[in-house]
């Protein structure tokens, strides 16, 4: 299996129309990316002040998860396969400071979850745009302020080149998880002990990335500081509006869409049992 970065056969983001339409066989992406088709997309990537990265993860194996994400997209030519977590990310990353929830009225960001919607409804200017594209758009001024990924993921891209803060939360986007794609008639083709090996692939190397990526964003931190970023936890109000913003997000998209509500209710009836056992994985 060929792997080829995004962009080389369909747009970067868009691999879910290529495995769709057939141009590829299989990708690797974001639900958050394909917002455009289903409003409960960006769900099973993240939810503000929702899911840790394993209980994001066990409620995608054990709680629900696999089967709603494949009920959402069963009208298109996809199978969805058992994906990996990644820890959370960065709140935002940006070229001035943020001292008080005043400071994001104005801000220029760019972001692709359901945090978009709130920012703006704090009154950013907000952008979708490819991750590619974000190092360019940041140096040029197109935007002033970004939310991408992990430590490590942005420094991998030189992000550090062009950001003067960034500023840490669990709450934002405490977790990501990303599926693997198949193309319904490839995936037919396969007999079924190699898809059984794929889908022990994918769970092994989950865990392999999640180990991985704890220890490359601690030291990235640490690399972002060398560099002279400004390195904070992002300030109590402006994480608090942001949860608060998402409270009332989160309940409003519920009330439009059926699936959106069913899949919101499965994740919090989770997150609770979870947490009245272990408070939290």
């Amino acid at each position: 299996m060929k792997p080829n970065p995004a962009g080389a056969i369909v747009p970067a983001a868009k691999e879910f129309d290529g495995v769709n339409g057939g141009s590829v066989d299989y990708a690797m992406t974001a639900f958050a990316y394909w917002k455009d088709k289903f409003p409960a997309a960006g769900l099973f990537t993240f939810t503000v002040a929702g899911l840790s990265p394993y209980e994001q993860l066990l409620w995608h194996l054990q709680g629900g998860g696999k089967e709603l994400a494949q009920e959402m997209v069963k009208d298109y030519k996809v199978i969805l396969v058992p994906g990996f977590i990644g820890p959370q990310e960065i709140f935002l990353s940006t070229t001035k400071p943020l001292k008080t929830v005043a400071d994001i009225k104005g801000l220029k960001i760019r972001t692709a979850g359901d945090d978009g919607a709130l920012f703006a409804r704090m009154g950013a200017s907000v952008v979708s745009m490819a991750p590619g594209e974000v190092y360019e758009g940041m140096k040029r001024g197109v935007i002033d302020a970004f939310q991408l990924s992990t430590p490590a993921s942005d420094l991998s891209l030189a992000m550090n080149e062009v950001v003067k803060y960034i500023y840490l939360s669990a709450e934002r986007q405490p977790s990501e998880y990303h599926a693997y794609l198949f193309n319904k008639d490839v995936w037919a083709k396969l007999p079924d002990d190699l898809k059984g090996l794929i889908e022990e692939c994918t769970l092994a190397e989950c865990n392999r990335f999640m180990a991985l990526m704890s220890k490359l964003d601690k030291e990235a931190v640490d690399k972002y500081k060398a560099y002279g970023v400004g390195v904070a936890p992002i300030p109590k109000d402006i994480e608090d509006e942001v949860i608060k913003q998402a409270d009332i997000f989160y309940k409003e998209e519920s009330a439009k869409d059926p699936f959106f509500a069913k899949v919101y209710q499965s994740q919090r009836d989770f997150q609770k049992a979870i947490r009245s056992t272990f408070s939290r994985l």
